[in-house]
């Protein structure tokens, strides 16, 4: 039971939350990468996707050059800039409606931030050219805190930099692992399934 009157922080997600990229579980980026790009998405998600991304996630790997090692190896070589703007620019569909109700919370004098698992390459992209620095107080990200959701020490990083205690921040996330962990510490949390604009805006008194 989320309890608005507590709320003093609002940490949201941002792939399924703020950005509205995820569909069935498919990624935007994803959909039309091998007709627009020529190159093999199962050999691209394969290599990248099965431990080595989870390392950039945390700031053990530089996901640059783990792309341009891709690319080098499936003729694709020099082409990593284009790989990853096209990826990042591909998945760049911000949620209005969420939006909204992040400047709604404003008006109220409840702080937001974004809470992601992004490395640092997008993050960077998804605070500038995106514009979301803009749009939260703070970005808290995976690849500058190396650490990541569901890992408890993610949250307890967050309250410590902000100074609040876990009652008076709600998350809301699109993964159910980490509501999960984040309400083990004692945090309010709300899962955000595709279309669960309505419930949020309910739970909130929006």
């Amino acid at each position: 039971m989320i309890r608005p009157e507590a709320i003093k922080v609002v940490a949201w997600d941002f792939d399924g939350v703020l950005n509205r990229n995820i569909e069935d579980g498919v990624f935007a980026w994803s959909r039309n990468f091998e007709t627009d790009l020529g190159l093999s998405l199962e050999s691209f998600s394969g290599f990248l996707f099965q431990g080595r991304f989870q390392k950039a996630m945390v700031g053990e790997a530089c996901l640059v050059e783990l792309v341009g090692e891709w690319a080098g190896s499936n003729g694709a070589a020099g082409r990593e800039s284009e790989i990853l703007d096209y990826w990042f620019t591909r998945d760049a569909m911000h949620d209005p409606d969420v939006l909204l109700m992040v400047e709604t919370l404003r008006q109220r004098g409840v702080s937001n931030v974004m809470a992601t698992n992004n490395e640092i390459h997008r993050t960077a992209f998804i605070e500038s050219t995106m514009g979301f620095a803009d749009h939260m107080d703070r970005i808290f990200a995976a690849g500058r805190m190396r650490v990541a959701k569901p890992d408890p020490d993610y949250f307890r990083h967050i309250e410590q930099a902000l100074g609040v205690a876990g009652e008076e921040v709600l998350l809301v996330d699109d993964m159910e692992e980490n509501v999960k962990s984040a309400r083990q510490l004692g945090w309010q949390a709300f899962h955000f399934t595709e279309g669960a604009h309505k419930a949020l805006t309910a739970a909130l008194n929006l």
